[in-house]
């Protein structure tokens, strides 16, 4: 990342901004648009949007009012759209095998709630990383893995709901990035992340 953030955004951050039943997710949704709003007009930061968001903003359109999905396009249009150019259903399953791998070894050890995201998270969670950005998101225990990705003094993953980046505990990524198991599933992403 250069000087200029890019954040990639959850579908979740369009839906608690524009949900008028989400009210304490509304609120800290609105905080999170009000600052990064400012960063945008600051020329500080670009919003990003993966294409699979796109996608399930619109499935979801069929159920929402129509103030809530003009609400929903006026932020998309604040945003660019990306598709990673080597998403495939490998890396889709890589990336889904890796999560649930730490989730079932290091779960306690990272003293969150975790989960292995579907293959949508896995779309979303690929689109930051294959833009070199930071994953914006309300699920953090669905995207926990992408911290992983990087060097742990990088800030990758931000939390809508408390409107901070999450970290994981030096020792508890040490002792990730040294399991033999862990390394060799890392590898294997890098290589197919590289094809």
């Amino acid at each position: 990342m250069g000087d200029v953030k890019q954040y990639t955004l959850d579908t979740n951050i369009f839906r608690y901004e524009t949900n008028p039943s989400a009210d304490h997710l509304q609120k800290a949704a609105r905080v999170f648009w009000n600052q990064i709003r400012q960063e945008m007009l600051d020329g500080e930061a670009v919003l990003l949007v993966p294409k699979e968001v796109v996608r399930e903003l619109h499935i979801q359109s069929f159920t929402l009012s129509e103030k809530e999905n003009n609400k929903i396009a006026g932020l998309l249009k604040l945003c660019t759209e990306v598709v990673p150019e080597r998403l495939s259903p490998e890396i889709e399953h890589q990336i889904r095998e890796m999560s649930a791998y730490v989730r079932s070894e290091f779960k306690a050890d990272i003293g969150m709630k975790m989960e292995y995201g579907g293959v949508s998270d896995a779309r979303i969670l690929y689109s930051a990383y294959s833009e070199d950005s930071i994953l914006v998101t309300a699920n953090v225990k669905d995207f926990l893995l992408y911290p992983l990705l990087f060097k742990n003094d990088e800030e990758r993953l931000y939390d809508m709901k408390e409107n901070a980046f999450v970290k994981i505990p030096e020792d508890v990524y040490s002792t990730i990035h040294a399991d033999s198991v862990f390394k060799g599933l890392l590898q294997d992403f890098f290589e197919l992340d590289e094809d």
